[in-house]
């Protein structure tokens, strides 16, 4: 008698079991359109030196196509949120100062690309501290 009510057990959790999954997996499907993030040109982290001292990074990359109007540079400062921090950090592109010194959690500017960029970034700070460093496109510039 008792295997028997495990075999009911069983058959039940299945048919009642499966059907809140199947209606998470629905719901979870991701719906196209606006991302609320603009299309990003260039990403990149830059980590901190090993040495607790200020040093350079610097990255070269190539656009094929440059958009019109672009593009503003996001810096975020450690993870957005308050970890992995770096102490300060400068921005440079194409040998211009875009962000000077600082320490907030995150900085932009409006910045022109060319067809072929470099990026340095000054940082300092602890081993496992970074900036992460991104270029979106800005539609608002394009006109």
């Amino acid at each position: 008698m008792r295997s028997g009510f495990c075999l009911l057990e069983v058959a039940l959790l299945c048919a009642f079991g499966t059907a809140p999954v199947a209606a998470q997996e629905k719901a979870e499907q991701p719906t196209k359109g606006f991302t609320f993030y603009p299309p990003s040109v260039y990403m990149r982290p830059f980590l901190a030196c090993v040495s607790d001292a200020p040093c350079a990074q610097t990255d070269k990359f190539h656009l094929d196509q440059v958009p019109t109007g672009c593009c503003v540079l996001i810096v975020t400062n450690g993870d957005g949120q308050g970890k992995d921090e770096v102490r300060s950090y400068e921005v440079f592109l194409n040998g211009n100062r875009v962000v000077a010194a600082e320490h907030s959690r995150s900085a932009q500017a409006a910045v022109k690309l060319r067809p072929t960029n470099t990026l340095k970034v000054v940082l300092s700070g602890p081993p496992d501290s970074k900036v992460f460093v991104l270029l979106a496109y800005d539609p608002r510039r394009s006109k």
